[in-house]
């Protein structure tokens, strides 16, 4: 622990200088209020930038430009060949029968690395407007974030190790008035948890604590383009509405498909190699509301409509469905330093909200679509001990309902049938642990923090008549970061 220090004041102390250099070419002085704001909690989770700006800025005309992120090593270490990367496949962890599922993994990588840019400007009365009369723009922001979770050529790992740079966050917001936010742009789903208030900014979302960039088996989100509208009269109450970026999807050989239009349906879903050729009809609508009784308590709850469509030959008719589904999330402050979360969602053709694990549909011998129930949950505890250490720990998981019937040559069809692959999931289940130290920090140079995780990881497929009952993996993660101030 000691090299830890050592090596946090090193960063810190080569930090100092383009800090100070950043503070001299600030137009004004930060206020000691917002220097205080602009501190990160103690052991902050992947997600950083919140709605309230932190930290100091430079002055761009009438705007405050910050730029932030972190820069990190982790170490990954998984007791089956699970992918190689800091994100793990949860719906395909090797069976004991399999060379994956006999071969550890363990590798550093410095992909989840985040570079942020951040532009606030307010918007004054204008002079002549008279005061209360109307509501106004009151801020415009935008954001950008990506990462190095991007294209890895086959050979990245051998010599330069030269990853791809990857759009995670680019979005626009506007406060008008004190209650309405209108937000454009690509960022966290309206179905994924929120902390508090109904907020399209990352840091505002319920990720836990995991340090694997997939987060936890059974979490609801997608990052995704969209239009939302949120409407916050109070802070006991929010409402918010939002249009989203379809993709009705199947996953890559996981549904067996009909005799008479395999190719055609899956030209028309996504298989994991359709990048953006698939067909959606309209935009999945998503509206949540949020509720804040006490400090103490935070409840929200959400719906998403989907529409699914597709055609077979001879092309002159369509099959549609429609599906969904909901979810709702708690939070309880059992004391200042204790909070509890609950989390759980279910619904038929959900599965891309679920990170992806499960298909959204099958389809019956005549090519009509048959939406797949899905039930998703995450419980947990994150506790503070004193000034520098914190622990969480996370129950999570998805069950998955089978749905087959005949094809016109008596074969079965659809997913989770008798006989059907291994790779047909009936339940994935996490059990994971965290602990968070904050190795460093200064009110003007940022923090260094390390971060471990360590999970088990079960699935068990429908069809157990051959082959293991069961996939198991241990997870381990330990990162080391340094935050940008």
């Amino acid at each position: 622990m000691r090299s830890a220090r050592c090596l946090a004041v090193a960063v810190l102390c080569l930090a100092s200088a383009s800090a100070s250099a950043g503070q001299d070419a600030a137009a004004a002085p930060q206020a000691p209020a917002q220097q205080t704001a602009g501190q990160q909690p103690l052991n902050p989770s992947q997600e950083l930038a919140k709605e309230e700006p932190e930290g100091g800025a430079l002055q761009v005309g009438p705007a405050e430009l910050r730029v932030g992120g972190y820069l990190g090593l982790t170490a990954v270490h998984r007791s089956t060949a699970g992918g190689g990367g800091v994100g793990t496949d949860f719906e395909s962890i090797p069976y004991p029968d399999t060379l994956e599922g006999n071969v550890s993994e363990t590798r550093f990588s410095a992909q989840q690395s985040r570079i942020t840019l951040r532009v606030d400007a307010p918007v004054p009365e204008k002079p002549e407007e008279p005061r209360g009369r109307w509501p106004h723009f009151k801020r415009l922001s935008g954001y950008f974030e990506m990462d190095f979770n991007g294209t890895t050529p086959g050979t990245v790992a051998v010599t330069s190790s030269s990853l791809g740079l990857r759009l995670r966050h680019a979005f626009g917001a506007v406060q008008y008035g004190d209650s309405f936010f209108l937000a454009v742009g690509q960022a966290f789903s309206l179905m994924t948890p929120s902390k508090d208030q109904l907020s399209i900014w990352p840091g505002d979302v319920e990720m836990s604590t995991a340090v694997d960039t997939n987060y936890l088996v059974g979490l609801i989100w997608t990052r995704s383009p969209q239009v939302r509208l949120a409407w916050r009269p109070s802070r006991r109450f929010n409402w918010a509405v939002s249009a989203e970026n379809p993709e009705q999807q199947i996953g890559a050989s996981l549904v067996k498909l009909p005799e008479c239009c395999a190719s055609d349906i899956e030209a028309q879903y996504n298989i994991g190699s359709n990048e953006l050729s698939v067909p959606n009809l309209m935009p999945d609508l998503a509206t949540r509301v949020a509720f804040n009784p006490t400090r103490a308590l935070h409840v929200d709850a959400g719906a998403v409509v989907r529409a699914f469509r597709h055609t077979i030959k001879p092309y002159d008719s369509s099959f549609t469905e429609l599906g969904g589904g909901v979810s709702v999330n708690l939070r309880v402050n059992a004391t200042s330093s204790t909070k509890l979360i609950g989390q759980s969602a279910f619904g038929s053709g959900l599965g891309r909200y679920v990170g992806g694990v499960v298909p959204d549909a099958v389809f019956r011998r005549d090519g009509s679509i048959s939406l797949l129930a899905t039930t998703s949950w995450v419980g947990g505890v994150e506790q503070k001990l004193g000034s520098a250490w914190s622990l969480g720990g996370y129950y999570s998981g998805v069950s998955i309902a089978n749905d087959y019937s005949a094809d016109a040559n008596g074969e079965y069809i659809g997913y989770g049938f008798p006989g059907s692959p291994n790779s047909n999931n009936k339940r994935i289940g996490e059990i994971t642990a965290t602990l968070g130290l904050q190795v460093a920090k200064s009110e003007t140079r940022g923090s260094v923090q390390l971060a471990i995780q360590t999970s088990w990881l079960s699935r068990t497929p429908w069809d157990r008549s051959s082959g293991p009952a069961t996939a198991d993996m241990l997870a381990f993660f330990a990162q080391l970061r340094y935050n940008l101030p």
